[in-house]
């Protein structure tokens, strides 16, 4: 679910009227909420100061987001707003559901935010730029019963009570600071701060992984310069958490005081770099392993939580990966900053094997053409043949030529796997909407007692399920696993590799799954 903040296109003082305001420990946030009608927040009250307990926690919260921001990191201070230079207003109305808070002549609840930040009186800066104050909207409650739609109803919020609170806090002031230095630009760089400060300051909740999950999902849809670059912007965060391992945290605060100076947001970022005595194009390229080791592919050295990050997926279907003679030539265009995918397989040959995977992972490291022409593209091609000219793949007969014009990528070759010749999962084929329990062999090293776990892997390589199982005796005393396959995330369709591990061996075999 995305976060928002709103960027009006005139100027105007249209402020809710609530029914009671509360300042926050420090004075610097005014809290503003109802306990009557459909903004009201929760009533438990468990300290007895007559202040709602939701209420408090906002405020501790906004409170907490501040010192992080301009204490912790080092960002300017916002600028106050009219209504009391001596604090931020923060209003806390239903965002969560229809009929929901209706402001800027529209029921916000409709969207499904979880916090917005709206831009109010602008103000001149020294180069010559805008600047801006602005107020903040949380949610009323973050309420796990809060749900949006109108054919099909979905949850609202991923993550809900004082965990969305304190989330959207740190997100949404730091919307305030960004328009402390510059307001104006793409919404795209706000949102990707915002959601890296989240991160930043909370890294055990994984909330961010969802936009990080659309963004994966369909790098094509949400480049940087694209027409739908707001709805990936917030996944474009991880890149930022690649800069601020790499260079420190300061440099994403660097990079906002280079806009607050009135460069645009990519000469701003890439001239901050160099100030540092780095190269753009030589850190964005080593980027691109770091956006492919993630989920079950996950690896040390790379983003320390990368088991939990959804998996880059390739351009091309899977229909449109095999390898077939005499050769196998793809082609896609890269605007400035993006990154993608093409995944070939490649038949092994032996019957007992799996095919072989080549993941081709490119990107366009042209930062200033962002500024200048965000829509001027470079192509990167891949030809694969099964001998002849190009650089091998792997220890495979395959060879490749990338012709990459400005770009630059990655290779990954993945070996397909040997499969046991005699051992066979029973039943197999296992007809799901008949079969409810699957037999496995296991390594000729296991005992019964053993534990063991069970992978099962798609046809390009990729882990669909995994689970822990006991090695028993059966009927006739041989040794196997006993699994139930009515679990939630048992695969329903599909030819899968299925790897047995227990201890350090392992069996590797085949099964077909039929609905």
């Amino acid at each position: 679910m995305q976060l928002h903040h709103n960027v009006p296109t005139t100027q105007s003082r249209i402020r809710p009227r609530m029914q009671f305001s509360v300042l926050s420990p420090s004075g610097n946030f005014r809290i503003h909420y109802d306990t009557l009608g459909i903004n009201a927040v929760p009533t438990a009250d468990r300290d007895g100061n007559g202040i709602p307990d939701f209420v408090d926690s906002a405020a501790y919260y906004m409170d907490a987001a501040l010192r992080f921001a301009c204490d912790t990191l080092g960002y300017r201070i916002p600028p106050r707003d009219y209504v009391d230079s001596s604090s931020w207003d923060v209003y806390l109305v239903q965002l969560g559901c229809t009929p929901g808070f209706f402001f800027d002549d529209r029921d916000l609840g409709q969207f499904g935010w979880y916090g917005a930040t709206y831009a109010e009186d602008l103000v001149p800066t020294p180069c010559g730029g805008i600047a801006s104050t602005g107020f903040i909207f949380l949610d009323n409650d973050y309420s796990s019963a809060d749900s949006i739609g109108t054919v099909t109803r979905r949850s609202t919020y991923t993550d809900t009570g004082v965990t969305a609170l304190k989330i959207t806090c740190y997100h949404e002031f730091h919307h305030l600071v960004q328009y402390g230095y510059a307001y104006g630009f793409s919404p795209t760089y706000y949102e990707m701060t915002s959601v890296w400060i989240e991160q930043r300051a909370f890294p055990s909740i994984t909330n961010y992984t969802h936009y990080v999950q659309r963004l994966f999902a369909n790098p094509t849809l949400y480049c940087l310069s694209c027409d739908r670059s707001i709805e990936g912007s917030y996944g474009y965060s991880i890149v930022l958490r690649y800069l601020a391992l790499q260079l420190g945290d300061s440099l994403i605060r660097s990079w906002w005081e280079g806009i607050g100076k009135c460069s645009q947001p990519p000469i701003a970022l890439d001239s901050v770099i160099s100030s540092r005595g780095g190269d753009f194009r030589s850190l964005w390229c080593s980027m691109l392993p770091w956006l492919y080791w993630t989920g079950s592919r996950a690896r040390e050295g790379f983003f320390p939580d990368a088991a939990v990050l959804p998996e880059l997926q390739p351009e091309n279907g899977m229909d449109d990966q095999v390898y077939t003679e005499p050769s196998w030539t793809r082609t896609t265009s890269l605007y400035p900053l993006q990154f993608k995918m093409l995944r070939a397989t490649l038949p092994s040959g032996d019957p007992r094997s799996t095919a072989d995977t080549a993941d081709f992972l490119a990107t366009n490291p042209a930062i200033r053409e962002l500024a200048s022409d965000g829509r001027r593209s470079t192509d990167y091609s891949v030809r694969i043949v099964r001998s002849g000219s190009g650089e091998p793949l792997g220890t495979s007969p395959y060879r490749c030529t990338r012709t990459m014009d400005t770009a630059c990528d990655v290779v990954i070759f993945r070996s397909g796997l040997a499969t046991a010749a005699q051992q066979t999962p029973f039943p197999n084929p296992l007809v799901h909407s008949l079969h409810r329990e699957l037999f496995l062999p296991v390594p000729a090293e296991a005992r019964a007692g053993d534990r063991a776990t069970v992978a099962l892997l798609s046809s390009d390589g990729i882990e669909v399920f995994r689970t822990d199982a006991a090695i028993e005796l059966n009927a006739t005393g041989q040794r196997s696993i006993r699994l139930v396959t009515t679990a939630p995330n048992f695969p329903t369709q599909g030819i899968f590799v299925v790897v047995i591990r227990s201890g350090e061996a392992s069996v590797v075999t085949k099964l077909a799954v039929l609905p």
